[in-house]
C-alpha cells in the first residue's frame, strides 16, 4: 500500500522508463502555439482596456487633484491676502481711535484746567473781595477800640493819679497825658 502523500521524488522514481518528470502544460508542444496566441491575445486586450479605459481615468482623476489643490491654494492665499488687509485696516482704526483719544482728552485736560483756572479766579476774587471786606470791619473795630481806649485810658490815667497822689486829676489834663502817650 503506497502512502496517501507521496513526494514528488517518489512519482518521479515510479514513472516509466524513458519518461522525464516535468510540468504537464510545457511537455505538451502541440498546445504551445495556442497557448502563446491566448497569451498574446489577453495581453493585447489587458492592455487597450488599461491604456484606454483606466489610465485616461487616473490621468483625468490627476489632474482633477491638482486643480483642486491649486484652487485650494490660490483660494488659501487670497484668504491671507484679505486676513492682512484686514489686520492693516484694523491696526489703522485702531492708531485712529488711539489719536481721537489722545485729542479728546487734550480738549478735556485743557477744558478742565479752564474750568479750574476760572473757578480758581472766583473763589480767589471771592476770597480777596471777603478779605477786603474783613480787613474793613477789623480797621472800624480797631477805630472803635482805639477810640474807646483813649476813654478807657483817661478814665483809667485819673483813677491812677487819684490813688497815688490822693488828688482826681481834671478830665482835660489826663486826656492830655493820654494823647501825648498814644501820639508818642
Amino acid at each position: 500500500m503506497e502512502p496517501e502523500h507521496a513526494t514528488v521524488a517518489e512519482h518521479a522514481a515510479n514513472l516509466p522508463p524513458g519518461d522525464s518528470y516535468s510540468f504537464p502544460p510545457f511537455t505538451q508542444v502541440s498546445t504551445f502555439v495556442s497557448q502563446i496566441f491566448w497569451l498574446g491575445v489577453f495581453f493585447a486586450i489587458l492592455y487597450f482596456a488599461v491604456a484606454n479605459v483606466f489610465l485616461p481615468k487616473i490621468r483625468k482623476a490627476l489632474a482633477d487633484r491638482d486643480g483642486a489643490i491649486a484652487r485650494d491654494v490660490a483660494a488659501a492665499a487670497a484668504a491671507s491676502a484679505t486676513a492682512e488687509a484686514a489686520v492693516k485696516e484694523l491696526e489703522a482704526s485702531m492708531a485712529q481711535a488711539r489719536g481721537r483719544a489722545r485729542e479728546t482728552a487734550a480738549k478735556a485736560r485743557t477744558e478742565a484746567d479752564k474750568t479750574v483756572a476760572a473757578e480758581t479766579a472766583r473763589v480767589e476774587a471771592d476770597l480777596a473781595a471777603k478779605l477786603a471786606k474783613a480787613e474793613a470791619e477789623i480797621a472800624k473795630v480797631r477805630a472803635a477800640a482805639m477810640a474807646n481806649v483813649a476813654g478807657v485810658a483817661e478814665d483809667a490815667a485819673v483813677a491812677i493819679a487819684e490813688k497815688l497822689t490822693g488828688v482826681k486829676p481834671s478830665a482835660a489834663a489826663a486826656r492830655a497825658a493820654v494823647a501825648q502817650v498814644l501820639g508818642a
